[in-house]
């Protein structure tokens, strides 16, 4: 009969819940969202207006600027 008192096991308050929560996100979800999503960034302003800049004007070619 002792062997049975050991193995009795209280539930777990919300606390401990709460707890086990914090630790999965930070050690699981944080990590695999940041793996997923890190390589999908949108270029920022700056490049965007560079690559937008180098574009021909159909008049510059009428005219043989080019």
């Amino acid at each position: 009969m002792p062997v049975r008192r050991v193995l009795e096991v209280e539930p777990p308050t919300p606390l401990r819940y709460v707890m086990g929560a914090l630790i999965m996100m930070i050690g699981v979800v944080f990590p695999v969202g940041y793996m997923m999503f890190r390589n999908k960034r949108v270029p920022s302003s700056s490049s965007y207006s560079k690559q937008t800049e180098q574009r021909v004007d159909i008049r510059d070619i009428d005219n043989g600027d080019l």
